[in-house]
């Protein structure tokens, strides 16, 4: 009965290798898959009537036994095939395109090995049945030889297929990888079911098994190949892979407690050890569901289970990096490895408003699907976090995304540090550059106007020598020249001297700010004391300049009626505030050149400048600048 079925179950599982080429007709696996299947129907039926025929003499029966000898290698050589070139149907490095050549004459071997070996065609079924097309040219034909035999030819080409599946599973990501875990899944169902069943029966129900093991490893591939989101195969290998190491750890902590206490208790009734082996698993089994959880979800999903962990992971990392230039590198791997995500990226923003966001830091190769986080710090928009689905077209699950934003949070800290190092490093290449430049051009124009003037006052006053006693008019003319001269690189210097100078020099901070309140457009309510201490020169041009800019960007974004500028004198520090009755600050806030630019003139100076919105409307700068500098010597400081 079993013989004239199982050509029906290897019909069933030919049947995914049609369907494979109905929707992807170029696709190789699909024909590997009929080919397989043919092998199996072709094994099965002459087998079947080889058993029939013999028995009652009927013709033919010897050639279908013959048949039945070498048709399982049409059968395994073509699915060994399928594993080396799955999932994208082809051979993409060179090692693996020999190891495709071994397969292949491996299969030819042992087909015609199978073929022409002399001696009977099956030692269970039929052993006084010889092989009528036998020679005994054939190589290695003792019996004795089969074991080594099988390994060599059956066994290895298998566990280098194995190997290359295992291997483009490791190395791939995204839909390939998705793809393999299907094989995975079916691979363990299949493994599941012949551990449970055939040791311990025999006969129909282990053969049943082993065919519906075959259909189960096909139909998983062709769901694989045309339709691998039908289900969500991550939950489904996590779930399976967790009852079946449940499974083989009861049984295995059952026998060990069974075996022990047998040893411990001795003379005592088998069922005694029995309960104490069953009560030891029941006690072990929740911990153990809990741990096994834990392992294999790790190693599906990462840490994505364990937020803690993960952003522990995160932190521990951040703080082993030295550098600012490898910290968002070092970050964007962790999160990477930690989550098991092809592709993250961190990307800040840059100084000008509107400029967009550049990566700042990259760990996989760029993948289509991406969502992406803003890095948010103190309210400010830094940058975005952008992270790579497991694989095309999958979303992310809420777990996955619980765990993504804390992990932004943590990262947007590093993004600011980051970005405000970079905008210091800017600033400080700007002034280099900005010195050079300047002193270049303070050459130029001192070469070029004073030098020449005082050159040309010497030459005068050398002839004005020569025809003083001789030609009084003349030396009179050349003396009036070089007074010309003199006043004109007089000016050259004044000239210079006050491109030299700040807005406030001359007349003091204080001053220059009520000089630029006065021509603001809109009235401003000021809270300025009379007299300040002594502040050094840096320090008074970076108060100066904040609020100036603060006072612009009212102009510019706030669409206030009105605003106010209070300065106010602490024992260490000089605070401003700037406030204004406008509409508040974005959100998400994009920094641009003018709180970019207050930000970093505090911060040149070791001081601070933030931004907020204010409870009951509009917007407020808070500078907190301090009142002495290395290197200054001040009275009034105390």
């Amino acid at each position: 009965m079993i013989a004239a079925l199982e050509p029906v179950a290897y019909i069933a599982y030919a049947f995914p290798g049609l369907v494979i080429l109905r929707r992807r007709p170029r696709s190789p696996i699909g024909w590997l898959l009929l080919i397989s299947g043919f092998g199996a129907v072709l094994d099965a039926l002459a087998h079947a009537y080889a058993l029939y025929a013999i028995l009652r003499g009927f013709p033919g029966g010897v050639i279908a036994a013959w048949v039945s000898s070498w048709a399982f290698a049409v059968d395994l050589f073509p699915v060994f095939f399928l594993l080396l070139i799955f999932p994208e149907g082809r051979l993409s490095l060179v090692p693996w395109r020999v190891s495709a050549w071994f397969v292949g004459g491996c299969g030819v071997w042992v087909t015609l090995y199978a073929m022409f070996v002399p001696g009977p065609l099956d030692r269970q079924y039929y052993p006084e049945l010889t092989n009528p097309f036998g020679n005994a040219w054939v190589p290695f034909s003792d019996p004795g030889n089969e074991g080594i035999l099988s390994f060599l030819f059956v066994a290895c080409p298998f566990l280098l297929a194995a190997a290359s599946l295992l291997r483009r599973f490791i190395v791939s990501g995204g839909i390939a990888r998705q793809q393999i875990k299907w094989v995975a899944m079916a691979a363990l169902v299949d493994l599941v079911m012949v551990l449970l069943i055939v040791p311990f029966h025999k006969g129909a129900l282990a053969t049943a098994v082993i065919d519906l093991a075959g259909v189960v490893l096909s139909t998983a591939i062709a769901i694989a190949i045309v339709r691998h989101h039908l289900f969500d195969i991550d939950r489904i290998l996590s779930r399976s892979l967790l009852y079946a190491a449940l499974t083989a750890s009861a049984i295995g902590l059952y026998a060990a407690s069974v075996t022990l206490l047998g040893l411990v208790i001795q003379g005592s009734i088998p069922a005694t050890a029995s309960l104490f082996a069953t009560a030891s698993v029941a006690v072990a089994l929740q911990p153990l569901y809990r741990f096994l959880q834990r392992v294999i979800s790790r190693f599906i999903y990462g840490l994505r289970d364990d937020p803690y962990a993960a952003l522990a992971q995160l932190g521990r990392q951040l703080e082993a990096t030295t550098g600012p230039e490898s910290v968002l590198p070092q970050a964007a791997a962790t999160v990477a490895q930690a989550l098991r995500l092809p592709y993250v990226a961190v990307q800040l923003h840059g100084h000008d408003a509107g400029s967009p966001a550049l990566p700042a830091a990259r760990y996989g190769s760029e993948k289509p699907d991406v969502l992406r986080l803003p890095l948010v710090y103190q309210g400010e928009e830094v940058g975005a976090l952008v992270l790579g689905a497991r694989t095309l077209g999958e979303p992310f699950t809420a777990a996955d995304l619980r765990l993504m934003r804390d992990v932004a949070r943590h990262i947007a800290q590093a993004a600011a540090g980051v970005q405000m190092t970079l905008a210091l490093l800017h600033s400080r290449q700007q002034l280099i550059a900005t010195r050079a430049q300047e002193r270049r051009r303070l050459g130029r124009e001192l070469h070029d106007g004073v030098n020449s003037a005082l050159g040309e006052v010497v030459w005068g006053l050398q002839a004005a020598r020569k025809w003083l006693r001789t030609d009084p008019a003349k030396t009179e003319a050349l003396l009036d020249a070089g007074l010309a001269r003199i006043h004109h690189g007089i000016e050259t210097v004044r000239r210079i001297s006050h491109g030299l100078r700040s807005p406030i020099d001359g007349v003091g901070v204080l001053d220059a700010v009520r000089d630029h309140i006065e021509r603001f457009p809109l009235p401003v309510d000021t809270d300025i004391p009379e007299a300040l201490p002594e502040l050094p020169a840096a320090v008074e041009d970076a108060a100066y300049w904040i609020v100036v800019e603060a006072l612009a960007n009212v102009v510019r974004h706030a669409h206030a009626s009105s605003c106010s500028v209070r300065l106010e004198v602490l024992p260490q520090s000089l605070l401003l505030t700037i406030t204004d009755n406008g509409c508040g600050l974005p959100v998400p806030l994009r920094p641009g050149v003018g709180l970019g630019s207050m930000r970093e003139r505090a911060a040149e100076i070791g001081g601070d400048c933030s931004v907020r919105t204010r409870s009951e409307g509009g917007t407020e700068v808070v500078a907190l600048l301090p009142r002495g500098l290395p290197g200054v010597v001040l009275a009034d400081l105390p």
